[in-house]
């Protein structure tokens, strides 16, 4: 894990509330935000959206928690 990825990790545990935010592909584990979290998340002032997006990058995951690069290697690919 890069310092980049632990210092994501610690801001969520930091605040919890925010893994909602936070998608997490069962098959590799990668995590990122959801691609349509709002640009504010936790009202108009918080800069919270802002350092999620400093952590993570988006990623998409399929209705079983499936992202698209690990979808490509296995069944669920469409």
């Amino acid at each position: 894990m890069t310092k980049y990825k632990d210092d994501g990790e610690i801001y969520l545990s930091m605040y919890p509330s925010l893994n909602k935010w936070i998608n997490e592909c069962i098959i590799c584990h990668s995590k990122g935000y959801k691609p349509d979290m709002p640009e504010h998340i936790s009202g108009e002032y918080s800069v919270a959206g802002k350092h999620i997006r400093k952590y993570f990058r988006p990623l998409a995951i399929d209705d079983l928690g499936v992202c698209e690069q690990c979808a490509k290697y296995t069944h669920h690919s469409k």
